[in-house]
C-alpha cells in the first residue's frame, strides 16, 4: 500500500487543498499497471468524496486530456519566443550551495522539456533551487507557496492562446480534483490544474497575468517575504516529515481485486501502447 496527493480546487486562498489518499500500489512499467495505480487513487479518493471531478494529468491518464495539460506539452510565451512551459521553469531555475550560486540558463530554453530538465540537473549538480528569472522577472520561493514560480507559468500557458483548446476542455470537463502519480515534486502540474480552475470559478484567473497582481493575490511582497500571518493561512506547510495536512489521510476501502475488476469492466479495450486513441475519452468518439 502506498499514498499520493489529491490536489482539490477551493476558491479561496490558496485556492486549493493536497489531501493524501491510501492505495494498492501496481508495480511494474506497462501502461496499465500505471493506470491501475491512477485507478485505485481516484477510486479510493471519490469514495471519500463524491462530489468531486478527478483527473489525472500525466502522460498515464486514463484520459487524452490529461496528457494535453502536461508540462512538456502546454505552450509558454516568452520575450524570446514559443517553448514548453517545463523548459520555461527549468532554464529559469537559479541553484545555490554554501559557496556557489549558478543559473538561471537561458541556452537551454527552447530544447525538449525532458532535455532541458536533464541538462539543467546537470549544471545544477544537486543544488537547491533558491529562486527563478524569467523574462527579466525574479521569482522566489516563500515557504508558505514553495511552487509559486511553476504556478505563475503554468497559470499564464492555460490562458496563451496557443492552448485556448485545451483549457477549454478543461474547463467544460467540469474536474475539480486533479493528481500526477508520476511526481512527488513541490512542483506539479496537478497542483496548478487544481489551482486555475480554483481562480477561475473564483473570478480571479485574470490577476495572474502580471507578476505583480499575481505575487499579490498569493499575498508575496515584491522581495519575495510573506504579508504577515495572512500569507499562511490556510497553507499546507512543507516539513521533514512531509506536508501537514488540513484533511485527515483518506484510507484505502477499494482493494487490488476490485481495481483489477474496474479495469476489466471499463478499461478492458486500451493496451499499453501510448497514442492517441488509447484513452478512453479518445475511444469514446
Amino acid at each position: 500500500m502506498t499514498k499520493r496527493s489529491v490536489f482539490v480546487s477551493k476558491t479561496e486562498y490558496p485556492f486549493f487543498e493536497e489531501i493524501h489518499v491510501e492505495f494498492d500500489w501496481f508495480g511494474g512499467f506497462a501502461l496499465s499497471q500505471k493506470r491501475k495505480c491512477q485507478i485505485g487513487l481516484h477510486r479510493n479518493f471519490l469514495a471519500a468524496y463524491p462530489e468531486e471531478k478527478i483527473l489525472e494529468v500525466s502522460s498515464s491518464s486514463l484520459y487524452l486530456l490529461g496528457t494535453e495539460l502536461s508540462a512538456m506539452s502546454l505552450q509558454k510565451r516568452t520575450k524570446s519566443g514559443l517553448t514548453s512551459v517545463e523548459s520555461a521553469f527549468q532554464s529559469s531555475k537559479i541553484g545555490k550551495s554554501e559557496d556557489e550560486t549558478t543559473g538561471p540558463f537561458p541556452e537551454y530554453l527552447f530544447l525538449p522539456g525532458k532535455e532541458c530538465k536533464k541538462k539543467v540537473k546537470e549544471e545544477l549538480k544537486g543544488m537547491i533551487s533558491c529562486g527563478y528569472l524569467f523574462d527579466g522577472m525574479e521569482f522566489y520561493v516563500p515557504p508558505y507557496h514553495i511552487s509559486q514560480f511553476y504556478d505563475f507559468l503554468y497559470l499564464n500557458a492555460l490562458l496563451e492562446p496557443e492552448n485556448a483548446e485545451v483549457t477549454e476542455k478543461l474547463l467544460a470537463g467540469g474536474y475539480t480534483a486533479f493528481t500526477d502519480l508520476a511526481t512527488k515534486s513541490l512542483n506539479c502540474q496537478a497542483r496548478s490544474c487544481a489551482i486555475f480552475v480554483g481562480l477561475t470559478r473564483a473570478g480571479l484567473i485574470d490577476e495572474v497575468k502580471t507578476r505583480e497582481s499575481y505575487l499579490k493575490l498569493f499575498r508575496t511582497q515584491e522581495d519575495g517575504k510573506s504579508m504577515g500571518g495572512k500569507s499562511y493561512e490556510n497553507v499546507q506547510m512543507q516539513g521533514k516529515k512531509g506536508v501537514s495536512l488540513l484533511s485527515p489521510v483518506v484510507p484505502c476501502t477499494l482493494r487490488e481485486a476490485d481495481v483489477e475488476q474496474y479495469y476489466q469492466e471499463h478499461c478492458s479495450s486500451l493496451t499499453n501502447k501510448k497514442s492517441r486513441d488509447n484513452f478512453l475519452d479518445s475511444q469514446a468518439k
